[in-house]
């Protein structure tokens, strides 16, 4: 009597698993052709871009200049706009950026367009910096200038435009900043 206990016992699963696997066998089966695809969204690739920081020209950079330039180069491509009006120095923040439009303030900062020359021409319209309208910065040159390291870019428009820049990195900060041109 034990064995026929212990046999109905152990076979109650398998009898379970059978009967479920004949209930879905009797269900009419949907063609192949017939099931929905769903492909996730693939994101576009990321296309690195040249910022200039291998080239010849920067071989001698200090590297926490690099450092600063290489997270710079990586916010104009993400068009990450707090980060980008974050990097005033402390002096020019305050004086400067509650006096101006936040496009006008950024090409104060990054001293884009006509500012690039220290001696913005009269009569030109002032520029205007939109991140969402970079796609990457370019860097060219550097110098040491006293305390800063004047870096020549130009920035990548989406549409194809270049437009020149001049920072002018207060590097040996704990934290680098960017010294903009004061109007």
């Amino acid at each position: 009597m034990k064995q026929n206990t212990h046999l109905s016992i152990t076979a109650a699963p398998v009898f379970l698993m059978a009967a479920l696997i004949l209930s879905c066998a009797g269900t009419p089966q949907t063609a192949e052709s017939e099931i929905p695809v769903v492909q996730a969204a693939k994101a576009p690739p990321e296309i690195p871009h040249d910022n200039g920081l291998n080239s010849q020209a920067f071989k001698n950079i200090p590297p926490e200049a690099r450092i600063y330039l290489e997270r710079l180069s990586r916010a104009f491509s993400a068009q990450d706009e707090a980060f980008l009006l974050a990097q005033g120095e402390p002096h020019f923040e305050a004086e400067v950026r509650p006096r101006r439009a936040r496009e006008s303030y950024l090409a104060l900062l990054y001293r884009t367009g006509t500012y690039a020359t220290d001696t913005p021409r009269p009569g030109v319209t002032p520029p205007h910096l939109n991140p969402a309208a970079v796609s990457h910065i370019q860097y060219l040159s550097w110098e040491e200038n006293g305390p800063l390291l004047e870096i020549k870019a130009q920035l990548m428009g989406k549409d194809g435009k270049i437009t020149p820049c001049l920072i002018m990195l207060v590097w040996r900060l704990r934290e680098p900043k960017i010294e903009g041109l004061f109007l």
